[in-house]
This record gives structure tokens, C-alpha cells and sequence, in this order.
């Protein structure tokens, strides 16, 4: 499989509540840029990062589901991932793009894009 099927199976897979290949899918001493739940960007490593996801447990439901993904010349996968947010009539329904830097299977590198609404909607919620 490429690194843009096996990152697809590791969302849909970590969606239905099975997050060890996606865990998996990030080599260890990975950095990714990405946003804050206030909508500030910082540079996590894996660890960090993976922390982050644990925002997602103060929701009623949450979803991120990979729609689409172009992989370039070098290797580099960039995938659309709809995400889903909802607390009580709170609702987020949201694209990210996310870039992926691959060596030898697994994420290094990599960084993502949200909209401003991101930020606003964390920040709406007292968990930013």
C-alpha cells in the first residue's frame, strides 16, 4: 500500500475507535506544525501532538475523515481530512489540510491548515 492508503486506513481505523495505527504511523521523534485549540499555531513532537487528540474526549462526537489525498513527485501526501466537531448544539464541520513528509513508512515532518473557525469554536467552548 502507499503512504496516502495506509494514512486513509490509519484515520478511518483510529475514527471507529482504533488509534494504534495511526499512533503508529508517526515515527518517534516526528515534529508537526499545527494548531492550538485557540487557533495559534506551534510546533509539537509526537508526543505533544498526540495529547492533543485528548480535547477530543470533552465532545459529545468528533470525526476526522481523510476525503481526499494527492501525493507529490517526492513523496510528500497531502490529504483533505473533514473533521467533525460537536458539544451539545455546538457544532464544527470543517476542512484541514494536512501535509505529510514519509521516510521509510513514517511520518517525520509535517504540518497542518485549519480555518479560522477552528480557533473560534475551542475558544467558544472554554477549552481553548
Amino acid at each position: 500500500m502507499s503512504n496516502a492508503d495506509n494514512l486513509t486506513e490509519a484515520f478511518a481505523a483510529a475514527d471507529k475507535g482504533d488509534p494504534t495505527l495511526l499512533v503508529g504511523l508517526y515515527a518517534d521523534d516526528m515534529t508537526w506544525a499545527g494548531f492550538k485549540p485557540d487557533g495559534t499555531q506551534t510546533v509539537y513532537t509526537k508526543g505533544s501532538f498526540l495529547e492533543g487528540f485528548g480535547i477530543l474526549a470533552n465532545l459529545d462526537e468528533s470525526r476526522n475523515e481523510v476525503t481526499r489525498t494527492d501525493t507529490t513527485p517526492e513523496g510528500l501526501v497531502v490529504a483533505w481530512i473533514q473533521a467533525y466537531r460537536r458539544k451539545g448544539d455546538d457544532v464544527l464541520d470543517f476542512t484541514m489540510v494536512m501535509v505529510h513528509q514519509f521516510v521509510d513508512g513514517k511520518v517525520v515532518r509535517g504540518a497542518d491548515m485549519c480555518p479560522p473557525s477552528f480557533g473560534e469554536y475551542w475558544t467558544k467552548l472554554g477549552l481553548a
